[in-house]
C-alpha cells in the first residue's frame, strides 16, 4: 500500500457527501475540511472575531462550541431523511434544526463531526463498496 491509497480522497465526494446511514434515519455529510471550501471559509467567518481568544486559549467555551455546530450544520451536513424528534414527528433539515438537534443530542453531533473528518469514508472505493453491501 503506497502513500496515495493511505491519504488521497474523492473530491466530489468531499463536496457532495456521503450518506451515513444510522438504521431508522440518514444523514448526508461532507467532508470537515478537504475539497468542503465551504467549510473552512466559514469557520475562518465565524472564529474572526474570536481569533485573540483562541489563540490565548481563553474563548469561552460555549462560543466555541456554538460556532462549531454552526458551522457543521451550515457546511458539512447537507441534508437528513427520516430524522424525527422524541415523539416520532420528522424534523425538516434546516441548519437552525441541526443546530438544535446538535445541542439537544451532543453524542449526535460528535459522531458527525468523526464520520466528517474520517478520511476514509471520501474514497470512491470505500462508498462503491459500501453500496454493494
Amino acid at each position: 500500500m503506497n502513500i496515495h491509497s493511505v491519504f488521497s480522497t474523492d473530491q466530489g465526494l468531499e463536496k457532495a457527501g456521503i450518506t451515513i446511514d444510522y438504521g431508522d434515519f440518514q444523514v448526508r455529510i461532507a467532508r470537515a475540511g478537504g475539497a468542503n471550501k465551504e467549510f473552512s471559509k466559514l469557520l475562518d467567518r465565524l472564529t474572526k472575531p474570536y481569533r485573540r481568544a483562541i489563540d490565548t486559549g481563553t474563548i469561552d467555551l460555549k462560543i466555541a462550541e456554538r460556532i462549531e455546530h454552526e458551522v457543521y450544520a451550515r457546511s458539512v451536513i447537507l441534508g437528513w431523511e427520516g430524522v424525527t424528534d422524541s415523539k416520532d414527528k420528522p424534523i425538516k433539515f434546516t441548519p437552525e434544526a441541526c443546530m438544535q438537534l446538535f445541542e439537544d443530542l451532543p453524542d449526535f453531533f460528535i459522531d458527525i463531526r468523526q464520520q466528517a473528518q474520517t478520511v476514509v469514508l471520501f474514497r470512491a472505493e470505500v462508498q462503491e463498496g459500501a453500496a454493494k453491501n
